[in-house]
């Protein structure tokens, strides 16, 4: 995933930690969204690697595959889920080696002083990373506007968005507020009909509207077995 791709991802999943959704799955853990979720069916990309932290690129790809599951689960669910599993692979020292880095990966997306700048420890990157003055809270209508906005609001935060991202991050934001608003809408009808459904028709009601990924999603919200 290319750097400012993700760099979004990371904005939108802390932004959406207080919404529905993010409510909804603000529980779940690394294990049930590798068993049920985004990273079901797929093998982490890079490596647990302990030789060469600080440069080798197979542990920052294994963090970034990681990231992309934000929204789904937590940032600290996630580094819980990396210290015991390096643990159980590697020990304890190499997991706190490992901790270290992806706090220091998570910095450095976030363009934040790293831990181990604010500690006076040295954790090296290659290369060093340019001074950079650490950007204002983005106010969460930028990222995650409400589906009840005028056409006058939304065409202003697409200025907005098009000044501080660019024209084609702009438009990606644009698409993914389109698909987030289908989806709730489409999740809070499937939410207030389900009750009123007869049970032997429920199944197939569920698997007309939602299918693939989504019908596992769906599930997962509506509190149903997959």
């Amino acid at each position: 995933m290319r750097r400012g791709a993700l760099w979004l991802v990371l904005l939108l999943g802390l932004a959406g930690c207080g919404s529905p959704l993010a409510a909804a799955q603000g529980g779940r853990s690394v294990e049930q969204v590798r068993a049920s979720g985004s990273l079901r069916g797929s093998d982490l990309d890079g490596a647990w690697v302990v030789a060469k932290l600080q440069t080798d690129p197979a542990l920052s790809r294994r963090f970034d595959h990681l990231l992309t599951a934000l929204g789904e689960v937590e940032a600290a669910e996630i580094r819980r889920w990396i210290g015991a599993e390096v643990t159980r692979q590697h020990g304890a020292a190499t997991a706190a080696q490992v901790l270290l880095a992806w706090d220091d990966h998570l910095a450095r997306l976030q363009n934040k002083p790293t831990p181990g700048q604010e500690g006076g420890n040295t954790y090296p990157t290659n290369p060093p990373p340019k001074p950079a003055p650490t950007p204002p809270a983005l106010p969460r209508g930028m990222l995650l506007p409400e589906p009840s906005a005028s056409a006058e609001q939304l065409q202003a935060l697409h200025a907005q968005r098009v000044e501080r991202f660019g024209a084609e991050a702009a438009e990606r934001l644009r698409a993914e507020d389109a698909a987030r608003w289908a989806w709730q809408h489409r999740l809070a009808q499937a939410r207030a009909q389900w009750p009123s459904l007869p049970s032997a028709e429920r199944e197939a009601w569920l698997q007309r509207r939602f299918s693939g990924s989504e019908l596992l999603r769906a599930r997962t919200l509506l509190g149903l077995p997959p």
